[in-house]
């Protein structure tokens, strides 16, 4: 005689019924390491991929392939470029990223490792990247440039961007979310190009330096931005 479990098992459609109770992407994660049928059930299932161990990259990887979010915000460790480009080689439906916390800038991502993760990510829609110090103004650029599906991109402490990675929006013909917070390069004219390249944008917050004159700018969001629903200031 078969015990609950073994039926539970066998029977997929009441086995994906139960598991796909589960909410958190950490309890599908470990319900699926229990055996090959869970993983079959929740493995396509996931959409959400958090890491906060490198260590671990490569297994949840090679078992959660078809995820579209990829968040590495609560890594503890420093992510190195292989890391990206495991990631990027693995992830070619990604939407979302999320890469960096401020309470430790990942030193060891360059810009060039930055680079050809997002040109095998061309499918990303949604981008937050936080304390990545060696990110770079072509590294912006590439970005814009290869993922033209870009609809919302937030910056935190990205300190060597400078003008050039403003004018580089102009590339995002869909734009609708843009956040810029912390310490950056950026100038007076330079933050004039926020409203000149994205004139699709709905949402813009703007959380820089007080010694950042920003008159200019929103000067310009009022001409070039109609559509504009949301504008946060905070110095």
């Amino acid at each position: 005689m078969e015990s609950s479990m073994e039926i539970a098992t066998n029977d997929r459609g009441l086995l994906s019924h139960i598991l796909m109770r589960l909410s958190a992407p950490q309890d599908m994660f470990a319900a699926s390491m229990v055996c090959t049928a869970w993983y079959d059930v929740l493995a396509p299932a996931a959409q959400t991929l958090r890491i906060r161990s490198r260590v671990r990259l490569p297994s949840l990887l090679s078992r959660f392939n078809n995820v579209k979010r990829l968040n590495l915000s609560g890594c503890i460790d420093q992510l190195q470029d292989q890391d990206l480009q495991m990631a990027s080689e693995s992830l070619k439906n990604l939407v979302f990223l999320s890469l960096g916390n401020p309470d430790q800038p990942q030193e060891c991502i360059s810009n060039v490792g930055f680079v050809g993760f997002v040109n095998n990510c061309t499918k990303l829609e949604h981008v937050d990247l936080t304390s990545i110090p060696n990110l770079q103004d072509s590294g912006l650029e590439a970005m814009t440039r290869v993922c033209n599906r870009l609809s919302a991109i937030n910056l935190v402490n990205c300190r060597s961007l400078s003008d050039d990675a403003l004018k580089s929006l102009k590339n995002c013909e869909n734009i609708q979310e843009l956040g810029l917070k912390g310490h950056f390069r950026f100038t007076p004219p330079g933050l004039v190009k926020i409203g000149e390249n994205c004139p699709t944008l709905l949402r813009l917050s703007l959380e820089l330096e007080p010694s950042v004159d920003i008159t200019q700018a929103l000067q310009s969001l009022a001409i070039h931005c109609r559509n504009l629903q949301e504008l946060s200031l905070k110095f």
